[in-house]
C-alpha cells in the first residue's frame, strides 16, 4: 500500500469514527449528566433511560431494535458510501479493484436491508401493539336474537372455529381475535351514592388543614364496600415544594362532612408527589424502580382503620412496566406499590408483584392500562376492518359524562369483586347509542394482563343512548318534584353510571353536592326511582323545597282527612298518578282542577306552523 492510500484510508477512518461515534457519544453524555450530576433526581435518569429503550433498544439491544434505530443505521450507512467513495479517489485506486467494489456493494446492500427494516416496523409499530393486547381481549357476542350484533361484523365475518372453552370463534386476520357466544352475565354492580364531579367538589373544599396541601385530583378513587350503599370516595391529601403529604381524605358520599387520616406520629411522611429536592416522592420511587412506571390516575389512598381520624393512612400506586415487543415497548401491569408511613418519615414502601382480590380495598390494575387494552380493541379484524370499516369502540362522548366517561369502579353483588365498567359507542360515529361494555376486573394483578370483555349488546336490544337517559331523568325530576333542572357538563345532572342488569343511575347536583339521584331502566319497563339524600329536595337558587317522593309536603293533609276551610286544595306530593281511592276529597278535586287546567292551556295554544 502506498503512502497515499495510506493516508486516504486513515482519513476514512476517522471521519467513519466521527460519522458513526457522533452520536452515541452524545447520548452516553447526557445520562452521564443526569445520573452522575443530578444524583438524587431520580426521574431524570429513570425517564431517559425509558426514552431509549422506548425510541431505540426494547429488548436492551439491537435485537429487535425499533425502526428509528434502523433509520440511524441508514443514515449511517449512506455515510459510509460516501467515505468509501472518498477513500477510493483519494488513495487514486478508484473502483478498479475487486476489494473497492466489493466494499461498496455490501454497504449498499445493507442500506438496502435497514431501510426495508424501517418499512416493515413503521408499517407493523401500531400493529403491533393491537397484537399484544388482543391477545388478553374477549369478545363475548349474545347467541340468538337479530342474529351477529352488527358492531361485530368485521370480526366475526371471517373466523374460524376455536377450542369452545375460551374461545368459540377465532378470527382469521393477522391480529389475534377471540370471539365468545355467550350474553354478558348479571353482574348486579352495586351502585355508588354520589357523582365524581360532586366528591371532587366535596374532598376539595373540605380538605387540608396545612399551607402548601393541595388535593390530588387525578387520585380522586371510589372504593365500593361490600354493604349496599356503603362505599366511599377518597382521594390524596398531597404536599408541594417543602411542604410533605398530609394524609388521605374521605368521603361517604352522603353528609357534608370530611374525614381526613393524618401522616403524623409514629406513621410520618416526608415526601410529596409534588415534592422538590429532598421531599420529591416521584424521585425516590424512580431511584428505588426505575422499571416501573405509573399514571396520576393510578395513584390512590385509603385509612387503614374503621375511625378515619385514629387511622393510619395508606397510598397505593397500581404500577406498570415498560416491557420489549417485537420492535416497540408496551406497557403492562406489574403490581403495586403500598407506601406508609414510619416514626422517621421515611416511607415505608412495599413492592408487591402480584395482588389477590381482597389483599386492597380498592383497584390494584391500572386504569391507565385499560383504557389501552380498550383502545386497542379496533385491531381485532386486521387493518382493513379498522381502517376501512371503522371498526371498534370508543368512549361515550355524552355531556352528562364528560368528565368521567368510563373505568367506573363497581363492585359485583354476584361474586364481590371489583371491576372496572366502561359503556362503548361505535368507534368511527356519531351515533352514542351503547353497543357494548368494556367489563375487566380491577382488585387481582400479576401474571400479566387481566382478560378484557367486550360484552356487545345485541340489536334488538333495547337501545340505551345516555343524552336520552338524561332527559328522561330531567323530565321525570320534573314531574315528580316541579324542579327544572340541566343536563350535561355544569348542569345539575352530572353523570350517570350502570349497574345490575340494564340499570343507570344520575347523579343529581346542586352546587356542588349530590342531593338527589334517579334510577332508571334503558328499556323503559321499571318504574323510576328518584331519591333524595338529605331530605326535601331544594331547587337550585334557593326558593321552596320540593318533597322527597314518598314524603308528605308539610302542611298536606294525611289521605282521607278534610282540607281547611277556605284553603285551596293541596295536590299530593307524590301526584296525580296514584289510586284515587287513596286520595281525600280535597286532593281529588285539586287534581281534576289541575287536569283541567291544562287542558285548557292546550286547547288555547296556536296550531305549531308548518315548516
Amino acid at each position: 500500500m502506498t503512502e497515499r492510500e495510506r493516508v486516504a484510508v486513515r482519513g476514512g477512518v476517522v471521519a467513519l469514527a466521527v460519522w458513526w461515534l457522533w452520536m452515541p457519544l452524545v447520548a452516553l453524555l447526557v445520562w452521564a449528566v443526569k445520573h452522575f450530576a443530578f444524583g438524587g433526581f431520580g426521574q431524570q435518569d429513570q425517564s431517559y433511560v425509558l426514552l431509549l429503550r422506548q425510541e431505540f433498544f426494547p429488548h436492551g439491544g439491537i435485537l429487535d431494535a425499533t425502526p428509528l434505530f434502523w433509520v440511524w443505521v441508514a443514515v449511517g450507512l449512506c455515510g459510509t458510501v460516501g467515505v468509501v467513495v472518498y477513500v477510493a479517489q483519494e488513495s487514486g485506486a478508484g473502483f478498479r479493484g475487486w476489494r473497492a467494489r466489493l466494499t461498496l456493494a455490501a454497504v449498499l446492500l445493507a442500506v438496502a436491508g435497514s431501510l426495508v427494516r424501517v418499512g416493515t416496523g413503521l408499517w407493523d409499530d401500531d400493529k403491533d401493539a393491537g397484537r399484544f393486547y388482543a391477545a388478553a381481549t374477549v369478545l363475548d357476542v349474545p347467541a340468538g336474537g337479530a342474529g351477529t350484533p352488527r358492531s361485530v361484523l368485521p370480526v366475526t365475518e371471517h373466523t374460524r372455529a376455536g377450542d369452545g372453552g375460551r374461545c368459540d370463534l377465532v378470527g382469521t386476520a393477522d391480529v389475534p381475535a377471540c370471539v365468545k357466544t355467550a350474553p354478558m352475565p348479571d353482574f348486579d354492580f352495586e351502585a355508588r351514592t354520589a357523582s365524581y364531579a360532586a366528591a371532587t367538589k366535596a374532598l376539595t373544599d373540605s380538605a387540608g388543614l396545612t399551607s402548601g396541601v393541595h388535593l390530588m385530583g387525578h387520585s380522586l378513587h371510589y372504593l365500593p364496600d361490600a354493604s349496599q350503599g356503603g362505599g366511599v370516595w377518597t382521594a390524596v391529601l398531597d404536599g408541594s415544594g417543602e411542604q410533605p403529604m398530609e394524609g388521605v381524605a374521605v368521603w361517604d358520599g352522603r353528609s357534608n362532612s370530611v374525614a381526613t387520616c393524618a401522616f403524623r406520629g409514629d406513621h410520618a411522611f416526608g415526601r410529596a408527589f409534588a415534592g422538590t429536592g429532598a421531599v420529591s416522592l416521584r424521585n425516590l420511587l424512580a431511584e428505588r424502580f426505575p422499571d416501573l412506571v405509573y399514571s396520576d390516575q393510578d395513584i390512590w389512598g385509603y385509612c387503614d382503620g374503621p375511625d378515619p381520624r385514629t387511622a393510619r393512612p395508606v397510598v397505593v400506586v397500581s404500577v406498570a412496566r415498560q416491557a420489549g415487543w417485537r420492535q416497540r415497548t408496551v406497557l403492562e401491569p406489574a403490581g403495586v406499590l403500598v407506601l406508609r408511613g414510619s416514626p422517621d418519615g421515611r416511607p415505608d414502601t412495599t413492592y408487591r408483584a402480584s395482588v389477590a382480590p381482597g389483599d386492597l380495598p380498592g383497584a390494584v390494575y391500572p386504569a391507565s392500562v385499560v383504557r389501552a387494552q380498550i383502545h386497542e380493541v379496533q385491531w381485532l379484524g386486521g387493518r382493513g376492518a379498522k381502517d376501512d370499516r371503522g371498526f371498534g369502540y370508543a368512549h361515550t362522548s355524552a355531556a352528562t359524562n364528560a368528565v368521567n366517561p368510563g373505568e367506573f369502579l363497581l363492585r359485583s353483588k354476584a361474586d364481590g369483586h371489583l371491576y372496572y365498567v366502561t359503556p362503548l359507542v361505535p368507534r368511527e360515529s356519531s351515533s352514542q347509542l351503547v353497543v357494548a361494555f368494556a367489563v375487566l376486573q380491577a382488585d387481582r394483578a400479576g401474571g400479566g394482563l387481566n382478560d378484557l370483555h367486550v360484552y356487545v349488546r345485541g340489536d334488538d336490544a333495547p337501545s340505551v343512548n345516555l343524552d336520552v337517559l338524561a332527559s328522561r331523568m330531567v323530565s321525570y325530576m320534573a314531574q315528580q318534584t316541579s324542579i327544572t333542572i340541566s343536563a350535561g357538563q355544569g348542569g345539575a345532572l352530572q353523570e350517570i353510571v350502570p349497574f345490575g342488569r340494564d340499570m343507570w343511575r344520575g347523579f343529581v347536583d346542586f352546587n356542588g353536592q349530590t342531593q338527589d339521584y334517579i334510577d332508571l331502566s334503558g328499556d323503559a319497563t321499571v318504574t323510576p326511582n328518584l331519591v333524595s339524600l338529605n331530605g326535601p329536595i331544594t331547587p337550585p337558587g334557593g326558593g321552596q323545597p320540593a318533597p322527597a317522593p314518598g314524603t308528605p309536603a308539610p302542611g298536606t293533609p294525611a289521605p282521607g282527612a278534610p282540607t281547611p276551610s277556605g284553603a285551596p286544595p293541596v295536590v299530593p306530593a307524590g301526584g296525580c298518578g296514584g289510586d284515587p281511592g287513596q286520595l281525600s276529597t280535597g286532593q281529588l278535586a285539586a287534581c281534576v282542577a289541575e287536569l283541567s287546567r291544562q287542558l285548557q292551556g292546550r286547547v288555547q295554544d296556536p296550531a305549531p306552523a308548518r315548516p
